[in-house]
């Protein structure tokens, strides 16, 4: 901003005579060379006293209140822009410009209707009406406008043609179906989620929503099979489903099929903890402990973890452990489980982890950036 000042007031003359013509690009100078420098208390310090010799000058009030916003000082910020924006024969570039960094004044200060209305007024050249849109779908995300979102990121989608956000749209309708079912009506939670996977054909939580209403409609077979279709998909996210398989194949009274079905989510992730503690479950429930133990030991050895080992013991709480650790390397990587667990859900872009899935990262607000990290999968 102010070498961009500085160029402009090295080529436009000073009104009225007030000051050569060459004062202010020395100004405009030592103020960047401040800037450049990391010193803007002395660059602010510099911009200060040429806007109070020169508050006619537009680019010198743009530089002063971008610092006032970086600084922190939002009111000053605020105040620069705003008589900018009312000033009598503006220029339409400028005026859009200063209604711009109004908004981000506003949206700072978590004025986001204010910073809304502002950025739906910005009509000037196209990088700065993209950077609009994209800071009003910041804002119709923080505000859970959804309609909106989709309308915005279909704008800024159809304006870049390497910049894909069909992701983030199907988001957007998800989220409009998570409050349809969670109101009951579920003919309008059918119509966002054809709208998700219209968008993302491959969309796994509009997979699974789509499962919970056909199970909620007794239509068991078909919401197996769309789970079925989420851990093909992205085996990491058998975590998600797995529950409501067990619930369905209940519902069905088919346990062959429910067999099958953990068998072959083994098979696609053999280190897959949760997967291997529901068909251990499984085996309880259906073919007794024996069985269940016999299982257990065997993939224990093949892979062990924590879990495993605590439900080991659990089967005979008389045994002794130390038999079963008897092997050096089984008590490294039992150890290093304990170190670093692995449970719960992580960002793969800022590393934020919880105990909960979250379809947006509530650390850097990204959307599809969580996945789930299953005891037993270790770092590369």
């Amino acid at each position: 901003a102010a070498g961009a000042g500085w160029l402009f007031g090295y080529r436009k003359p000073i009104a009225n005579g007030e000051i050569a013509s060459d004062s202010l690009p020395s100004a405009y100078f030592r103020g960047l060379n401040f800037l450049l420098n990391e010193q803007h208390d002395k660059a602010l310090e510099i911009l200060v006293g040429a806007l109070e010799q020169h508050d006619d000058t537009v680019d010198v009030q743009f530089a002063l209140g971008t610092l006032f916003r970086r600084r922190g000082e939002l009111e000053r910020a605020t105040k620069v822009h705003k008589n900018l924006v009312e000033r009598d024969g503006l220029e339409p570039e400028y005026r859009a410009q200063a209604l711009f960094e109004l908004a981000q004044d506003y949206y700072k200060a978590g004025l986001l209707d204010r910073a809304e209305q502002l950025l739906l007024d910005v009509k000037g050249p196209h990088e700065l009406e993209d950077s609009a849109n994209r800071l009003l779908l910041q804002i119709y995300d923080q505000e859970k406008e959804w309609d909106r979102a989709v309308a915005v990121a279909n704008v800024l989608e159809s304006a870049h043609s390497d910049i894909s956000l069909q992701g983030v749209i199907a988001q957007y309708f998800c989220e409009q179906a998570e409050s349809a079912i969670g109101a009951g009506r579920y003919d309008d939670a059918r119509s966002k989620i054809a709208s998700a996977l219209s968008t993302d054909p491959d969309c796994v939580r509009a997979l699974i929503q789509s499962g919970r209403l056909d199970a909620l409609a007794n239509a068991h077979r078909s919401a197996v099979a769309t789970w079925e279709r989420v851990v093909g998909l992205d085996p990491e996210f058998v975590g998600e489903v797995i529950g409501l398989v067990e619930q369905s194949f209940s519902m069905l009274d088919d346990r062959a099929a429910h067999r099958e079905f953990l068998q072959r989510c083994l098979e696609l992730d053999h280190s897959n903890t949760g997967t291997l503690m529901a068909m251990v479950e499984f085996l309880v429930d259906y073919e007794g402990n024996e069985v269940a133990c016999s299982y257990l030991e065997k993939c224990f050895n093949a892979n062990p973890s924590l879990p495993a080992l605590m439900r080991l013991i659990q089967f005979d709480p008389n045994a002794d452990p130390r038999s079963t650790l008897a092997q050096p390397e089984l008590i490294e990587r039992i150890a290093s489980e304990l170190i670093d667990r692995n449970l719960g859900y992580a960002c793969r872009r800022c590393g934020f982890r919880g105990r909960a899935m979250h379809w947006q990262c509530p650390g850097c607000r990204h959307w599809n950036t969580m996945s789930p990290r299953q005891s037993g999968h270790r770092e590369t």
